[in-house]
């Protein structure tokens, strides 16, 4: 009997072999030890099967302490999932969790964008981690890695029993181990939730008094409903001048749930380069202006080459050349879009993209960059645009800094230049709590400034902290006075696993939920009251625009008022 259920199970294992092949290991552990830190600031040493990653002093920049895993080179193919696990522990930390980080970066091109980002915290006792990443594109040999960043406040942390295992193309995400993934304040009573809830009630609601009569005067036995139908505040997301043409269903979505978005990479200098495109570009700016949706440009100046069109590229080392053609791009679209678009990124991530700054030295060029706005296209709000100052945890206090001195610095040599600040919240699964992002919010506040939420995503995948954690950052984004916008970097699930208002098949997505039981529930202001005697209704409801219907011996009249941000509005509907 054993030997045929021997013989049964290396049947069926050898049947299951040839239908699928077995998961891989690319880990080359036989070269961990070579592994070595570029920087005097790091350390890195491999002792009894153990990985050792240290941090002697923080770097200015996380990614200065870096190293990348040995793995065996392969093409890996779009959705396909692998698996990053180890046991690790924590020796020392300057955190007050007692806790080391470590930043892990599935690298999918050579633009950051494009990568998959994990931060961890680990703790002080051996406990295995695993960090499953789906890839969402087509990755070459060349480009597959996987990288670990340590230059956080100085540091230990050992990893033992490493693996980076590739799964059958077939293989599901969610079959994969994971490590959950938690941030403090995700409890449902968390106090900090109560007090920006209050903050809210405060700061985006005004009392409002609703007056009915006829022929002057006021009327009795009305019945009265009452609903916000879009918000003052602007809530928006990225779409593309293609998919808005092309796309009508995605687009009807688009019109009944935002108000405002920023067209991802048309007004860009590449794209903008290509006469077609830019015709293209042009009608749908029309067609959303038609449909009262307001227009943010994105992005007059990027300063690092690989953004910038092939002629800015092929004259790299000629200063002047290149100044030549950013200042004639951005003189063209600022005339081409002149009463179009409502605010531009004039700046973008003037922190990690530093050839203009380096070929150029200094920063002057991009001071210039603002001057041009400023001059040519008075009447836009201009911003700066960020990345990394409230994701990451929010620890990056160096270039948290950096941006606001930066915004200092510009403002210095362009009085007035800087109009609104940018902060981009792309969130790893090293989920920022919300207290930290309102502290992070009020220290920009300081500046004088309105904030805009500019490019909101989230790569964890797990729907339940999805949509929670994106329901929380946004609550604590709302709550914040200085908060002006909030901007989603995407609208539909487009593969990338970002953005998830609507899934593909127009099914709300885990961060659509989380959007609409706020603006379509929590935060929307409905009223039903019957008039039974010559009297006005006074009540309170979130600033925007409001539609009434008002119902007197079988006839209803319906229009439209505003709830604005004064201590009184007084409406008057006359029937």
């Amino acid at each position: 009997m054993k030997k045929y259920l021997y013989l049964l199970i290396a049947i069926c294992s050898i049947a299951a072999c040839a239908q699928q092949p077995e998961r891989r290991d690319l880990l080359q552990s036989d070269r961990l030890a070579s592994l070595y830190s570029r920087d005097k600031a790091g350390e890195i040493n491999f002792e009894e099967e153990t990985l050792y990653l240290k941090t002697i002093e923080q770097p200015k920049f996380i990614y200065k302490l870096t190293t990348t895993l040995p793995i065996k080179k392969e093409r890996v193919s779009k959705n396909a999932v692998v698996l990053l696990s180890f046991e690790g522990k924590t020796n020392e930390s300057s955190e007050e969790t007692g806790e080391a980080k470590l930043l892990i970066q599935l690298r999918q091109s050579d633009s950051f964008k494009e990568n998959l980002d994990r931060t961890l915290n680990i703790g002080s006792v051996w406990k295995k981690y695993y960090i499953p990443f789906q890839a969402t594109q087509n990755i070459s040999k060349d480009d597959l890695a996987v990288v670990f960043q340590f230059g956080f406040q100085p540091q230990e942390l050992a990893l033992k029993n490493i693996k980076f295992e590739v799964f059958p193309q077939n293989t599901a995400l969610e079959d994969l181990p994971k490590t959950e993934v938690t941030y403090i304040g995700m409890e449902m009573d968390a106090e900090w939730r109560k007090i920006a809830q209050a903050r809210i009630e405060k700061l985006r609601k005004s009392d409002f008094n609703i007056t009915v009569s006829k022929n002057g005067q006021p009327v009795e036995k009305a019945n009265v409903q009452v609903e916000l139908v879009r918000h003052s505040f602007p809530f928006g997301a990225t779409m593309h001048a293609e998919e808005l043409l092309k796309d009508k269903d995605q687009y009807e979505r688009f019109k009944k749930v935002f108000g405002l978005t920023v067209l991802g990479n048309d007004l860009k200098i590449k794209r903008w380069s290509s006469k077609s495109r830019r015709k293209q570009t042009m009608k749908a700016i029309d067609m959303l202006r038609a449909d009262n949706i307001a227009v943010k440009g994105h992005v007059l100046m990027w300063p690092g080459f690989q953004y910038n069109s092939d002629e800015v590229k092929a004259n790299k080392n000629n200063p002047e050349k290149v100044k030549e053609l950013v200042r004639k791009h951005m003189w063209n679209v600022l005339a081409a879009t002149n009463g179009k678009i409502s605010h531009w990124d004039v700046v973008n991530e003037a922190y990690t993209n530093k050839d203009f700054q380096n070929l150029m030295g200094g920063e002057e060029f991009l001071y210039e960059a603002f001057k041009i706005t400023k001059n040519k296209a008075p009447q836009v709000t201009r911003f700066v645009n960020e990345y990394g100052i409230i994701s990451k945890g929010g620890i990056d206090t160096q270039k948290q800094q950096w941006y606001y001195d930066y915004i200092k610095r510009v403002d210095e040599h362009v009085p007035g230049a800087v109009q609104g600040i940018g902060i981009q919240s792309h969130m790893g699964t090293d989920l920022t709590p919300p207290e930290r992002v309102i502290e992070i919010l009020s220290f920009y506040a300081t500046l004088g400034k309105p904030i805009s939420i500019s490019e909101f995503t989230m790569d964890e995948q797990d729907p339940v902290v999805r949509e929670q954690y994106t329901r929380d950052f946004m609550i604590a984004a709302f709550s914040h006075p200085n908060v002006a916008e909030f901007m989603f970097w995407g609208f539909q699930e487009d593969g990338r696993g970002k953005v998830d208002i609507y899934e593909k098949d127009g099914t709300i997505g885990e961060m659509g939920k989380a959007y609409f039981s706020l603006v379509d529930k929590d935060w929307k202001t409905t009223l039903s009251r019957k008039l039974t005697k010559k009297e006005s209704i006074e009540s309170r409801g979130f600033h925007g625009l409001y539609q009434y219907a008002v119902t007197v011996d079988g006839e209803t009249k319906t229009g439209y008022f505003e709830v604005k941000n004064q201590k009184m509005n007084e409406i008057k509907i006359e029937l």
